[in-house]
């Protein structure tokens, strides 16, 4: 069996509750807008992708996080682009899923919370990111990623409007 196979799941695994799915709506390939706030005055818009896939016999799901996309890409080619990968487990003694993120130079162990209509995930060592998963619908879901300051307060980093773009995530 290739590697591909072996990762790739085509449904949730029966023991993944049903209620306990919160990202099982998310899979397949998403068009993104990126919103990058660095101050007041510098915005960064860009084009991205975000593909989604079940995992690990069907217990996890993992993304492919890429931005600029990768025809973008070809157009510009810019050094600072990110193209990352995040690895989510529901773990059934806690009813949270277990999170971990990867890109270039960087990683990140988040957990997650469902609260109302949003994914909240946090970050584990210092509790002071979260990325949030809102405005989820069949065809469209809202995502941003909040600081908290030195002085206690949330502060917006980047934003994101997903738009799906195929239910199909491996060809």
């Amino acid at each position: 069996m290739s590697f591909c196979e072996a990762l790739i799941s085509k449904e949730r695994n029966q023991c993944l509750p049903k209620e306990a799915d919160w990202f099982g709506t998310l899979i397949g390939e998403w068009d993104i807008v990126w919103i990058e706030y660095h101050n007041e005055r510098e915005i960064k818009h860009q084009k991205g992708e975000w593909i989604f896939s079940r995992v690990l016999n069907g217990f996890g799901i993992q993304d492919l996080f890429i931005v600029p996309s990768r025809e973008e890409r070809i157009r510009l080619n810019q050094p600072n682009a990110e193209y990352g990968t995040t690895i989510r487990m529901y773990n059934p003694s806690t009813g949270n899923w277990e999170i971990y993120y990867t890109c270039l130079g960087e990683y990140c162990r988040l957990t997650a919370i469902k609260q109302e209509n949003e994914i909240i995930l946090t970050e584990k060592t210092e509790q002071k990111m979260k990325w949030i998963f809102s405005e989820i619908t069949e065809n469209s879901f809202h995502w941003r990623n909040i600081m908290q300051s030195e002085k206690g307060e949330w502060i917006l980093c980047c934003d994101c409007h997903a738009i799906r773009r195929s239910n199909i995530y491996c060809k």
